[in-house]
C-alpha cells in the first residue's frame, strides 16, 4: 500500500512538470513527436478531403477504461478525440478529465498536406506510440477510405 501511495504522489507531481503541446505549433516541434512524410500521387484537396471526410467520421469519438486491482483500487480514465481542419492542417485533438491541471483539449496528431508537383505531400506529427492514427491518415491521402484506427486504440 505504501508503494501505491508514494507511485500516486509521484505521478501528482511529475504530471504538473509535464506539459501537453497546446497548439499545432507546438506539436510540430516537440520533442516527443514523430514526423513522418509520405508523397502521394493524388491532388492536395483530394488528399485533404479524404483525411478530413475519414478523420471527422473515424476520430470523433470517446472511450473509457476501468482499471480494477483487488478490493482496493478502482479508477475509470476518460479520453475523448474530436477533429478539425485548419487551413491544409488535418488535427485531431484529445481530451481527458482524467489529466492532472488542465484537463482541456490538446492536439495530438497533425496532418499538414501540401502540393507538390506530382500530387501531394503528407507529414504527419504523432507522439510515439500513435502510429495507428498516422497509418490511417497516410491510407486516407492515398485515397484509401477503409481503415478506421478507433477499433485498434482500445
Amino acid at each position: 500500500m505504501k508503494r501505491f501511495a508514494l507511485a500516486a504522489i509521484a505521478a501528482v507531481t511529475l504530471s504538473g512538470c509535464l506539459s501537453f503541446p497546446t497548439t499545432p505549433e507546438e506539436l510540430r516541434s516537440h520533442s516527443g513527436v514523430r514526423t513522418e512524410t509520405i508523397e502521394v500521387n493524388r491532388s492536395a484537396s483530394a488528399a485533404m478531403s479524404t483525411i478530413s471526410n475519414r478523420g471527422r467520421s473515424c476520430l470523433n469519438f470517446g472511450s473509457q477504461t476501468q482499471i480494477t486491482r483487488g478490493m482496493t483500487m478502482n479508477a475509470i480514465f476518460t479520453d475523448n478525440y474530436r477533429t478539425r481542419r485548419e487551413g491544409n492542417s488535418f488535427i485531431v485533438e484529445h481530451m481527458s478529465p482524467n489529466n492532472v491541471g488542465d484537463p482541456g483539449w490538446y492536439p495530438r496528431v497533425l496532418a499538414d498536406v501540401v502540393a507538390t508537383g506530382s500530387g501531394a505531400r503528407v507529414t504527419t506529427y504523432a507522439p510515439i506510440g500513435d502510429g495507428v492514427f498516422t497509418r490511417a491518415i497516410q491510407a486516407w491521402a492515398r485515397g484509401d477510405t477503409t481503415p478506421c484506427p478507433r477499433n485498434d486504440l482500445f
